[in-house]
């Protein structure tokens, strides 16, 4: 992969970011995580958020959207899924 990264290392370090990961960049991507959420709630329907990361994005979507979230960080999903209940989170695989 260009840059030095593969997936293996990429998964590492969002395993390693996870435990303070909304408290470091929860305020930083606030704005562009309402911009993304304000878009998909314009199409609504069924939403797929790629790098649902620790899911800081969940609780703004409407209920009658249907939110499925992936992301490739196990530590990442747990999280999201504590914040996404009624919502499917899974491996991006």
């Amino acid at each position: 992969m260009a840059g030095g990264f593969d997936q293996d290392t990429v998964t590492k370090a969002y395993g390693r970011w996870a435990p303070v990961y909304d408290f470091v960049f929860g305020k930083v991507f606030a704005q562009g995580r309402a911009a993304a959420v304000a878009a998909a709630e314009r199409v609504g329907g069924r939403i797929l958020e790629v790098g649902v990361g620790t899911g800081l994005s969940l609780a703004q979507y409407s209920r009658t959207n249907r939110v499925v979230g992936l992301d490739i960080s196990d530590p990442m999903l747990r999280k999201a899924r504590e914040k996404g209940v009624g919502r499917e989170i899974g491996p991006l695989i």
